[in-house]
This record gives C-alpha cells, structure tokens and sequence, in this order.
C-alpha cells in the first residue's frame, strides 16, 4: 500500500460517522475509565471499544511500513494513546495483550520525536485539532 493510500485509509477510519460521535462522547464524558468500566451493553463501553480498537487497527497498519516519517507527521498515535490510555489499562485486565500494536507504535512514534526540534510542529497536532483524535 503507497503512504498516500494509507495515509487516505487512516483518515477515513477516523472521520466515520460512528467514530466521530464516539470521540465527541469521550470529550463530553471526560472520563474514559468509567466508559471502560461501563457495562459491556452500554453505548459508552461500545464507543470506547470502538475508538481503542480503531487505533488497534490504524496501528497494525503502520507497522507494516517500513519508513513512518510521513506517517508520524499527520497520525497523532501517541496523543490517542494518552488519551485512551486509562480505558486500555481497565480492559487489559481481562485481556491482557488488548491494544498491543497501538502500544507499539505509540512508543516508536514516542522514539521518533525524540529526534525532532523541541520547537518541531507536526502536522498531526493541526490535523488532531482539525479531525479530533
């Protein structure tokens, strides 16, 4: 799959419908562990699953490239994992390896920063503001 591509993958993911009205969920709940801990029947444990899940995914994809520069630029993987990170604990206790490869990236995007100007703007932060997480 061409960056362009993906990068048109990932953007799609995170502008659905679904996922969109979750995230605006998470920021009015400001609270995603008692989403995480919400029954499994609930809308909010649903949207939390969704939006952990669809990171899980958009994760798997980047792994499978091997220069994520251009990725790490407009994906704001480390910031989702902040975010969501409260909710990832709470489910990793009844499953254990739940949102490994969004763990994964998140570290190497972690890495990657390390390597950038402190005054270094990404893309992903105008792109996070403009998309949401």
């Amino acid at each position: 799959m061409k960056k362009t591509q993906l990068l048109a993958t990932l953007y799609k993911m995170r502008s659905n419908p679904l996922y969109q009205h979750a995230e605006v969920r998470r920021r009015e709940l400001g609270d995603v562990s008692a989403m995480a801990r919400a029954e499994q029947n609930t809308t909010e444990y649903a949207q939390i699953r969704l939006l952990i899940n669809t990171w899980e995914l958009i994760s798997t994809l980047i792994l499978q490239v091997k220069h994520k520069d251009f990725i790490f630029e407009t994906t704001p993987v480390l910031y989702m994992l902040t975010e969501l990170s409260d909710a990832i604990d709470i489910i990793t206790e009844e499953f254990p390896d739940y949102a490994a490869n969004f763990r994964l990236v998140s570290k190497q995007q972690a890495e990657w920063l390390k390597f950038k100007d402190e005054r270094y703007q990404t893309g992903e932060k105008s792109g996070m503001h403009a998309l949401f997480g």
